[in-house]
């Protein structure tokens, strides 16, 4: 099983993980769409820094369609050992195309992703409202 992020050579007691992670994963799968736009956002700004090349962005873009695909679907989901959803995303792309898939995360903090699919969401949870 692979390790959380947090989660280095101290054994995390069950029930305090439970308490603490909760429904995480569950609240994660409704932000997985969100998370592949703001992928696909911002691989095409590394594309244009330099940090991608136009190679790497033409295989990544339709991976992250595909992934998007799968979140608007129902069928996304995050496998066990895996703590989140950018992980899942990550996971999936080095999967398919190698160690291009960890690219997507190049000068952006995880702080950043989440802040961004939460405002996402939150947009599109206001329109359905109005």
């Amino acid at each position: 099983m692979a390790l959380k992020l947090w989660e280095k050579s101290v054994q995390v007691d069950k029930a305090i993980e439970t308490f603490t992670i909760g429904r995480d994963k569950e609240l994660d799968l409704l932000l997985a769409k969100y998370d592949v736009l703001g992928s696909i956002a911002h691989i095409t700004m590394l594309q244009s820094i330099g940090l991608l090349t136009a190679d790497e962005l033409r295989k990544l873009l339709p991976e992250l369609k595909n992934i998007y695909v799968l979140a608007e679907k129902g069928d996304f989901i995050i496998e066990e050992g895996v703590e989140d959803v950018h992980s899942e995303v990550e996971l999936i792309l080095t999967r398919q195309l190698g160690d291009i898939g960890k690219k997507i995360h190049s000068g952006r903090s995880r702080n950043d992703q989440v802040l961004l699919d939460l405002k996402l969401f939150t947009r599109e949870q206001i329109k359905e409202l109005t």
